[in-house]
This record gives structure tokens, sequence and C-alpha cells, in this order.
């Protein structure tokens, strides 16, 4: 299996917030004292997560420097503890949790194409699959335009990293450090770019070191914003919730270590003998007096009174001959000036999405709310050009129109042209929906245009045990009004579809409709993606449009390639009534209804007072102990149910449980894991009847795994629990601990750390078969 994440088309939207993290005199002053800095800072690592978001928030609204923050990848290849979403949808929300923790810290957010293959122990195997020379070569652009001052490094590049990506992450930074300075690497991007030289490439060491080194305090109280650096880096790390990094805010001082890895050494601060001045670039010497003058006198009870010297400020900026930085700082001068002025602007969408051909009501909007004169001159929404005049304070001016949806288009933006102060300037503003939720309040999401239906196969991976046919359902939602049209299944030969075609009439936009088809699978083992189109008025649509919606980032539209793997295997199971403890982003349950098993998820009070003698098993889902106090506090009710006959399966959890917590037998959780899903596994007790019953497991079914063997095996355990197999990634001795069984009264108790969690809902032959045998086999 390709580890490099799945081939869905996904269609990212960044959305629009409805309220800023901090707003008033603190977000004025600081856009002020930002424009009036010129140097910046780049850190690199590989993962959302991994960026030490206190060393952002002490250099962004601390020093006021540009800060960027570079991820090698989007996080894809982790795990996620709020919902199913794994792979490239778990990478979208990491991605927004990212863009929502530099929201609060104040530092901006880049990415390269790099693909989150899961956990790997090597920096060669990340780089290969990456591709060394294409992911350097993004660095290096994004290096040659960012233009920093100072490169940091999450990590050392050694071993002590751990994870592979993490290691392939500091060797490219300290190669891309070289070469972006070099005319002879990568010199097609000269077209549009100019080599660039950092003045020094650190490294931000986590915890002690021995070695030499600078500390900065980022717990410095800094009175404007009302926290310290270290508070707002807390605040803005805790947006990574799918990944549970909610993080306390500390008070008091907070050491940053740096270590000097090339360059110019800094010898007391990060930024030593850096200019960070206008003064570093011809011309600069106007502007620094102008801003000077604007912070000089900038009166936070009326901050529109500095409009006049920024606009100023902005002219001589405009005269600046370096393009690079006149044109970043030209748009954070007009952002400063237009939060000083007070004046907001805003294009709403009467609904969240249209289909082309569609017309969409829209309210345009513009309020100035200080006493600066302030003229519309005019608004440009699509096509469409509107006149203004002059705003009066606290007025709103809007505007409707209507804008009609044509095939090919995404979405449109207002302009809007304000004069003030003797200037004129344009801000846009992309079309967005606006609503209130009951719980939530205000919240707001990009408008989207969508195709006219979307089409879902109900189950993304449908397991047939035997070959006797099944009924398959294909969802249908209207995206526009009075929706008609055909869908049909493609397969590959082998499986036979009735009928060959389904039409499908929706009435009302919003509205579903659900068709079957019935399969029929080959007698022996196979596997196929099948595919799903709608045709609809001379169209072709094949996709499914699927929201993700968390309270902590913007609600998402993706498109994903309506397809379904299907895989037919020879699955026996006994257990027919399982009781299941959910866990985190768990979809084990939906894979056991597939092989015939009836799944009761069970609640607090069926794990404090239902009747669980009547399950044939009983399974603990991912990290499930970790996440459920209902089920560490009724453990003892679990154990007697092995102990009166029942099998009680527990899958992996991370090392916060106590020996003993989880297990009637002691067992000691390690980080030992086999990251590659090719590792041979060998067999350790040929004689375990969980090899035997009712599936006969050979080597083929440890074939087609996806992204890795397991995690967070046992490493010393009770010996009254026998190991039954082994795995190890390469150059590593055995890893025994990944699923352990004993006897325990008249029942069974059985740990697992292999990951069917990803198995399972892959659609892997070879895991559905195991599974059916651990949860079978307490039938024996």
């Amino acid at each position: 299996m390709i580890r490099r994440g799945c081939a869905w088309l996904v269609i990212l939207i960044t959305a629009c917030l409805a309220q800023r993290p901090f707003s008033g005199t603190p977000e004025i002053r600081h856009a002020i004292e930002r424009l009036a800095n010129t140097g910046s800072v780049l850190m690199i690592a590989a993962h959302p997560d991994d960026e030490n978001t206190t060393l952002l928030a002490y250099l962004a609204r601390g020093r006021k420097v540009r800060t960027g923050y570079l991820s090698l990848t989007r996080g894809e290849g982790g795990q996620n503890l709020l919902g199913p979403e794994k792979g490239v949808l778990l990478g979208l929300i990491r991605t927004q949790e990212l863009l929502a923790s530099r929201r609060i810290d104040g530092a901006e957010q880049f990415f390269t194409n790099a693909v989150d293959f899961g956990y790997t122990k090597s920096p060669d195997e990340a780089l290969q699959v990456w591709g060394r020379d294409k992911i350097l070569g993004e660095i290096v652009s994004l290096v040659r335009a960012f233009r920093p001052d100072v490169i940091v490094l999450q990590f050392s590049g050694t071993a002590r990293d751990g994870h592979g990506q993490h290691q392939a992450s500091a060797i490219l930074g300290r190669e891309a450090f070289t070469a972006a300075a070099d005319r002879t690497r990568y010199p097609e991007q000269l077209r549009s770019l100019e080599p660039w030289r950092a003045r020094r490439l650190v490294w931000n060491v986590y915890g002690d070191t021995d070695q030499p080194h600078l500390t900065l305090d980022a717990g410095e109280f800094d009175p404007v914003f009302g926290y310290s650096y270290a508070e707002i880096a807390a605040l803005g790390r805790s947006m990574h919730r799918s990944q549970a990094f909610g993080t306390a805010q500390p008070r008091g001082p907070v050491p940053v270590r740096i270590i000097n890895v090339a360059g110019e050494a800094a010898r007391t601060d990060i930024l030593d003998g850096i200019d960070l001045t206008w003064n570093r670039v011809s011309g600069g010497a106007a502007v620094a007096n102008a801003l000077s003058r604007v912070l000089r006198d900038f009166d936070p009870e009326r901050p529109e009174a500095t409009v006049p010297a920024l606009i100023e400020a902005r002219r001589q900026i405009e005269r600046i001959s370096d393009r690079g930085l006149r044109d970043r700082k030209l748009r954070e001068a007009a952002d400063a000036i237009a939060i000083a002025a007070g004046v907001w602007f805003d294009a709403t969408a009467s609904r969240p999405e249209a289909a082309p051909g569609a017309e969409v009501s829209a309210v345009l909007t513009a309020i100035s709310r200080s006493s600066l004169p302030v003229t519309l001159k005019s608004v440009q929404f699509g096509a469409r050009e509107s006149s203004g005049g002059p705003l009066a304070k606290n007025v709103p001016f809007t505007k409707k129109t209507v804008w009609r949806v044509a095939k090919g288009e995404k979405s449109p933006a207002a302009a809007f042209t304000v004069e003030f102060a003797g200037a004129t300037l344009t801000f846009e503003r992309p079309l967005i929906y606006r609503w209130v939720d009951e719980r939530l309040g205000e919240r707001t999401r990009s408008f989207m245009v969508v195709p006219p239906v979307s089409v879902a196969i109900a189950e993304p991976a449908v397991v047939f045990p035997d070959a006797r046919p099944r009924r398959i359902a294909v969802q249908l939602r209207a995206q526009t009004a009075a929706v008609a049209g055909s869908v049909r299944l493609q397969a590959d030969s082998g499986w036979r579809i009735s009928p060959a075609a389904r039409a499908f009439a929706i009435p009302e936009s919003g509205l579903q409709q659900t068709v079957y088809f019935e399969i029929a699978p080959p007698q022996k083992t196979a596997a196929a993606d099948v595919r799903a189109r709608a045709a609809v008025g001379g169209d072709e649509v094949a996709i499914t449009t699927r929201n993700i919606d968390y309270p902590h980032i913007e609600p998402q539209t993706v498109f994903e390639t309506a397809t379904s793997r299907f895989v037919r295997a020879d699955v026996k199971v006994l257990a027919r009534e399982i009781g299941y403890v959910m866990g985190g982003g768990d979809e084990i349950p939906h894979a056991l209804r597939q092989i015939g098993c009836r799944v009761t998820l069970l609640a607090e009070d069926d794990l404090e007072h239902g009747d669980l003698s009547r399950f044939d098993a009983i399974v603990t889902g991912p990290r499930a102990w970790n996440e459920r106090e209902d089920l560490r506090a009724n453990r003892s009710r679990l154990f007697e149910y092995a102990r009166n006959g029942g099998t009680l399966v527990v899958q992996y959890n991370v090392l916060r449980p106590p020996p003993g917590e989880f297990s009637p037998f002691p067992i000691k959780i390690s980080h030992d894991r086999v990251s590659r899903e090719d590792a041979p596994v060998r067999i350790v007790d040929s004689r375990s009847p969980l090899l035997h019953r009712p599936n006969e497991i050979t080597d083929a079914d440890f074939s087609s795994w996806v992204q890795e063997r397991g995690l967070y095996f046992g490493s010393e355990w009770d010996p009254r629990l026998r190991p039954v197999i082994a795995s190890a990634d390469p150059g590593e001795k055995p890893h025994a601990g990944g699923l352990l069984w004993a006897r325990y009264g008249k029942g069974l108790y059985i740990f697992t750390a292999y990951s069917w969690f990803r198995q399972l809902p892959a659609g892997v032959p070879g895991a559905y078969r195991i599974v059916a045998n651990l949860i079978s086999a307490g039938r024996e």
C-alpha cells in the first residue's frame, strides 16, 4: 500500500472570522507598531502542533516582527480525537486549527505539498516519500519570498527528534538555509524571486540542554493585550483540539532556549545585530519618521486621529524601491488605516451555497464607527458597480444585489472603494454566509458554489464476508431546487450491479433521497473501487459534498470523489451480540456490523447498571480508557463480566492509564510502535486459538495494511497473558506486546495494540478476519 494518503479531491474553504481574538486599542496599536518593524522570522517543522506557539507569540506579538510557521505537512497521518475524520479530512481540520492558532498568536501560516503518511522512524523514508528535491524546492521558494532574517528549526535533524518526519524537516531546513542564497539552486525561481540569505539559522531546543544556548523569557506580561506572551501562546495551542492539546496558561517566567546552528551567531538575543527599522532600506527614513509621529500622537480614545499620519506613512512606503517589502507593508498600512478609522465592510449571502445557474441574494454593508469623515465612493460586486456616499457615524450603508452563479465560477468578492483624509483605498471582502447558532451565537462561513446534487455511496468501505449479494444505498442530496436525473454505480468486472441505473427526483434544495442497488460480489477474494455517478441535465456529477463543523474552527465544505472500497473476503464470525465502548475517532462499530454483528454502543448507564451478560463480547475502542471516565469507574464490572464467561477486548491506549486500570492483569504500556504497515509479522504462539478459529489466519492476512501495524504496545505484562504475534520496524527487535490474551475465570481478556481503527475502515480483509477471531474467541 503506497503511504501517500488518500486520493480524494478536497476543496478547502478558508473561512471568515465572526470576531477577532484581539480588538480595539490592542489591535490598532499592534498594527501600527508592526508596520514600523521590518524584521522577520520563519519557523520550520513537520506537522501542525509541532510549532512552538510560545516563541511565535513572543516574536509576533511581543517583538512585532513578521513571524511565520511553515508546517511541511497538514497532519493528515495523525489521529482525530474529535470525530471520525481521517486522512485528508483530518488534514483539513488540522489546517484550520493552525489558522485559528495563528489568529491568536499573530504569526502567519504556510505549508508545502509534503504528505503526512503517519509515524516513521526514518528520515530517509520521509524524504523518499515526499520527494526530497521537490519539497526542498518549495521551502527554498518560501524562504526567498518571505525573506526571513532568522530561520528557526523546531527539531535537530537527529535521532533525538524521534519521528522521522521531524528529523526530515530539520534536515531540509538546514539545506534550505544555504540553498536559498545560491543562484545555482532552483534557478527557475529567480524569474520572480531573488536569492535570500538569512542572517542566522537556530534550533529551538525543547527542555533543558547542556549545549551552549541563549534563553528568551516569553513569560513577559504585555499590559496592552492583558496577557503574557506565554498565555497568548497557550490560547493558540489549545486550538489543536483534534490532538487533545488543551494547554494551561502559565504565569511567570517561561524560558525559550535557542541554539545557534549556522550563520551569524546570536549571543544575547535571537534578533542580535538585525536592523528592525526602516533604516535598512533606501528611503526608509521618511517612512520611519512618519510612523514615529503616528505612535507619538496615538490616542487610544481617538484612534481615528492617527489616520492622516498613517496615510502619509503609506505614501512614503509607496516610494520604497524594495518591491517585496513595499507591497507587504502597503497591505499592512491599509489594514491599520481601516481599523484605526473604525470602518467595517461585509458581503453576506442569503444562503450558504448555490449551484451554477442559481440566483443568490446578497447584502453589501459599509459602516464607519468613528468621527472621521469617510466617503464610500463605490462598491463593486461581480460585474455590477454601485455608487455610495458619505458614511454617517455608526449608520450602516447597505446595498442589496443579486448574483447569478455562472458555470465555472467559485465565489465573488465585494470591493469597497473609500475616501478619507485625502486618500482613496479599496478593500475587498469575500462573500460569506452569516447566521446565528443558538448555542454559539453569531457564526460565519464562506459562501460555496456546489454541484446541483451531492452523490455518495453510504458506506466508504463495504465488506462482503461471503458471496451473498447485498443491498447498497446511494444517497443523493439536492443542492438546488427541483433536481432530477439518474445515478449509476461503476465497478470492475466480476462485481454484478443491478439495476444499471436508478432515477431520482428531488423537489427542494436540502432534501435527500436514497436509492438502492444490489451488488453480487465475486466468489473469491477481490477488491474494487466503486464509483457513483449522477447524470443531471446533460452534466455528470461524481462528487460527494461534505460539511465539517466543529465549534473551534470555521465550518468547512469538502468535495470528495464519490467512491467506496468494496472488498470480498471470507470472514466467519461466531459472536453476534457486541457491546462497544466508543473511543476517539472510532469507526469500528460500523465495521463490525458489516460482518453480521449486532453492536450496542454502551453509555454510562449501561456500564453502571446494564445487563452485560447478554453480550458475546465487549470491545473498548481506541483510547477509550484515556477518554472515558465512566469506563474507568466501572472497570470492575467489565472484569466481572469476563470472569463470568464474557470476552473483553481492549484496544490500544496511550501511557496515561496506570498498570491494571484497563486490565485484570498488570500490563505496562510503552511508546513501542511498528510504523511500517508492511513490517513482517512473526507468529509467537502457533497454537493460539486466536489464529485458528473461526478463521485460519495466514501471512496473507497481514498484507495490504495501511499506514502502520500498531502503536503503544505492551512492554511488560503478567505471565498469565500470552503473546500471539510479534512485529518490528527494520533494525529493531520484534515487539510481542501488540496482541496478548489470557483466560480469566470462565471468560477471556484480550489486549490488542494493532491499529484496527485504521485497517477496518480501510477495508483491509485480513484485519476483518483477525478481529472476527478476537471477538469470537469466547464462543469456541
